[in-house]
């Protein structure tokens, strides 16, 4: 399937696993921030992964890239749950420094996000160049909210200002409804490298819809 690149975030059970990689998902991911209603441990991750392997075997459907989401998680955390993954995904306070330092050590791709409310974050990003493999631009949390899945949009057309090479995806409140715009308002960018959903295609905070998985993959690959 060509188009952008699709991420599935927050997936708890093999069947919405299989379902999202079955209809085209490029990346699955894992939440191991304990305060979220998506946490999963690297034991759970990891046997819904081993599901994951079989079907796509049994199927052969691509296996997706797996990316581990963590907010200022410390090494022991990180050193659980990094033999599963291709990418960490970093919400939290992580510096350049901290994000070079991390992907190196554990020789995985790192993803940091960026909460965007205006321009001058889209400037700030520009600090991850060369320390992160991959930036998530994502819709800047209301004060004690989660650091993302929070189902907010951020106005996309901020991106008009990112110049820098490193590949970013697009998140925030994004659905099957509203993800066609969100990637055609990216404007066919070389570094736009795809979207990410998570409470989009869930019925409640948490709870995976697979006809809504397909269908926002449908959308975004259109």
């Amino acid at each position: 399937m060509s188009g952008p690149n699709v991420k599935i975030c927050g997936l708890k059970d093999a069947d919405h696993a299989i379902a999202a990689a079955r209809a085209g998902a490029d990346y699955l991911g894992f939440v191991f921030f304990r305060k979220s209603p998506r946490f999963v441990t690297p034991e759970a991750a990891g046997e819904i992964i081993l599901d994951l392997k079989q079907a796509a075997f049994d199927e052969g459907f691509n296996m997706p890239r797996i990316v581990g989401l963590f907010v200022d998680a410390g090494e022991k955390e990180l050193s659980e749950a990094a033999p599963l993954l291709t990418h960490f995904q970093f919400h939290g306070h992580e510096s350049p420094e901290r994000c070079r330092e991390l992907g190196e050590e554990f020789g995985i791709e790192v993803i940091k996000a960026i909460p965007v409310t205006d321009a001058s974050d889209i400037a700030e990003a520009k600090g991850y160049e060369g320390a992160a493999d991959i930036l998530l631009f994502d819709a800047k949390p209301p004060p004690g909210a989660r650091p993302g899945g929070n189902g907010a949009t951020f106005d996309w057309a901020l991106l008009n200002a990112y110049d820098a090479e490193t590949p970013y995806l697009v998140a925030g409140g994004l659905t099957p409804d509203n993800v066609a715009d969100a990637v055609k308002g990216q404007g066919g960018r070389e570094s736009f490298l795809g979207v990410d959903v998570s409470s989009g295609v869930e019925t409640a905070p948490g709870k995976k819809d697979a006809d809504l998985i397909k269908a926002f993959i449908s959308a975004a690959k259109s």
